[in-house]
């Protein structure tokens, strides 16, 4: 007997093209057939159905009873028996081909049904175990029909994936044969969108007369590998790839808060102190976080540490806006950005999205949920606030002198420290009075306004003199052993 080659065909293009091996294939036609007979009037219930592997012939025979008077579709007369057996009697079991009529029409469908149902059941399983794991992994695919939006997209491995419309940025352009990258978001049955009702919406503070749909996890009877250009874990994905040490654990992403196209705001930390997390995701002059950027289509990414003071943490997660002063309230969970009148814009963003975006970002890492808002300084609030800022970069500059006068000088800083207290804070200042005017304003233990200051020995005070005389000459002020 021949091959049939019909079914050989499909057999070889369900394998080629869905991956699905062709014993299971034929187990899946096996499983069909039966349940089409089974459900037939015009068949027993007991039936046997076998495929042979090698000539794909199909064997269907049902078993009868022998009665003497044939009543019922699962029983045969004895007549009718003893012309397939001869030497049949009451009671025995009698098997014969299943009569053409039972792959009728509707039987022929009830097959087809339970045939692509069990070609279902094959695809959901073979892509359950080759990406099921590779949720959160970048795929490269081929697209290769675009369908209201929807690419619908040829695997590398094999098997098929949907890019569907929401999952895709605004400015994404595709075309037919065009080869895309995009993250592994969800693996088995396709989700649907679905109309919420209005019991539903009320509970989720939606209003408005405009159709409302929601994404939920409903079977659509296909089952795919889902992907995403929009979700998180494309971001999260794009930085294992850039960088060395996400990969090793060094550096881990503490949470990301995302508007696709737009902006995207991660936290990261180091857990070496040796490796700033930072530096580690934007690379030397930006070679990681560049490619990042474009295969984002040019979206904005902010990168800040993680810090476990919340008000520093959120200052850092407003970035790149500048923040004056924050304040916290642990009880409402509310954080308070106060900034000056010119730094309102930028802090909350086009369309809030920075507030936004940061409050997110926040709530994710700590698994609170914070509430960010940008208030503007008052007037007298805002001049304390720059008087504040003017001393201690006052404060800063004071000690960056007195640094550089004890270097010079060759002294320690407490003894720089107290020259500069007297008003001597270069040594061309210290020489332009004279040895004996220097060594008096050196042991004044007040200022002329009566606060109190250190003072130094007439002995150290000479030596000082010395030294910065030796300085202005070119040379190396002598070595003082105590000036204290």
């Amino acid at each position: 007997m021949g091959v049939n080659t019909d079914l050989e065909k499909e057999l070889r293009g369900f394998e080629r093209d869905r991956g699905i091996k062709r014993e299971d294939m034929l187990a899946n036609i096996v499983d069909a057939l039966q349940a089409a007979a089974k459900k037939s009037p015009f068949c027993s219930g007991d039936v046997s159905i076998t495929i042979n592997p090698a000539t794909l012939a199909i064997r269907a025979v049902e078993r009868l009873i022998v009665d003497s008077t044939a009543h019922g579709s699962a029983y045969i007369s004895l007549e009718a028996a003893r012309a397939i057996k001869p030497d049949a009697k009451i009671g025995d079991t009698i098997e014969r081909p299943i009569d053409r009529r039972v792959f009728g029409r509707i039987s022929a469908q009830m097959a087809k049904q339970a045939l692509v149902q069990g070609i279902h059941a094959s695809e959901r399983e073979i892509m359950q175990k080759k990406y099921a794991d590779k949720v959160g992994r970048i795929v490269t695919v081929t697209v290769r029909q675009i369908y209201h939006k929807d690419a619908f997209c040829d695997l590398e491995g094999g098997g098929e994936a949907i890019l569907k419309s929401r999952d895709r940025m605004k400015n994404d352009r595709f075309t037919v044969g065009e080869t895309i990258r995009a993250v592994i978001r969800f693996v088995g049955m396709e989700q649907d969108a679905r109309r919420m009702d209005d019991e539903e919406a009320a509970a989720q503070g939606v209003r408005g007369e405009r159709p409302r749909t929601k994404m939920v996890d409903e079977s659509a009877g296909n089952p795919c590998v889902k992907l995403s250009r929009t979700d998180k874990l494309f971001v999260k994905a794009l930085f294992l790839e850039q960088s060395a040490e996400m990969k090793d654990g060094t550096v881990e992403i503490v949470s990301i808060a995302r508007q696709p196209g737009v902006r995207t705001k991660v936290a990261v930390r180091s857990n070496d102190p040796k490796v700033d997390a930072i530096g580690a995701c934007v690379g030397v002059r930006g070679s990681r976080i560049h490619p990042i950027i474009s295969e984002l289509n040019g979206e904005k990414i902010d990168i800040v540490s993680w810090n476990e003071n919340i008000a520093e943490f959120a200052r850092a997660a407003l970035s790149p806006a500048r923040v004056v002063s924050v304040e916290v309230n642990p009880d409402t969970r509310q954080i308070t950005a106060l900034i000056d009148k010119d730094s309102l814009t930028p802090v909350i963003g086009k369309l809030g999205v920075n507030t936004r975006l940061a409050s997110e970002l926040v709530s994710t890492a700590t698994g609170i949920t914070w509430t960010i808002s940008a208030r503007e300084l008052s007037s007298t609030v805002n001049a304390a606030a720059a008087n504040e800022a003017r001393q201690e970069k006052f404060r800063r500059e004071l000690a960056a002198k007195i640094q550089t006068l004890s270097e010079q000088l060759g002294v320690n800083l407490e003894t720089a420290e107290t020259i500069s207290q007297h008003g001597f804070l270069t040594p061309e200042g210290i020489v332009e009075v004279t040895l004996s005017d220097f060594i008096t304003e050196m042991a004044n233990d007040q200022t002329d306004e009566g606060q109190p200051q250190t003072t130094l020995t007439e002995e150290a005070a000479r030596a000082v003199w010395a030294a910065a005389e030796a300085v202005l000459l070119g040379g190396t002020p002598a070595s003082i052993p105590s000036l204290s």
